[in-house]
């Protein structure tokens, strides 16, 4: 399993370089991971995508554009 550090910092390399479309991005990837049976690496993605959608939404987050 990812630590959470890791989560984190791949949910903030992906709200920097997507912004909001990341939440996309790290959908797509949890459901790809759940069709392929990875229960593991699938909870992993849904860990990063919440991450990305607290980074993308939070009012207090500014992402250097």
């Amino acid at each position: 399993m990812v630590c959470e550090e890791d989560a984190w910092r791949a949910a903030f390399v992906i709200a920097e370089q997507y912004g909001p479309e990341g939440v996309a991005f790290a959908a797509r990837m949890a459901e790809s991971f759940e069709m392929g049976g990875k229960s593991e690496e699938h909870a992993a993605w849904v860990s990063i995508l919440t991450k990305v959608e607290t980074l993308t939404t939070d009012a207090n987050f500014i992402l250097a554009n």
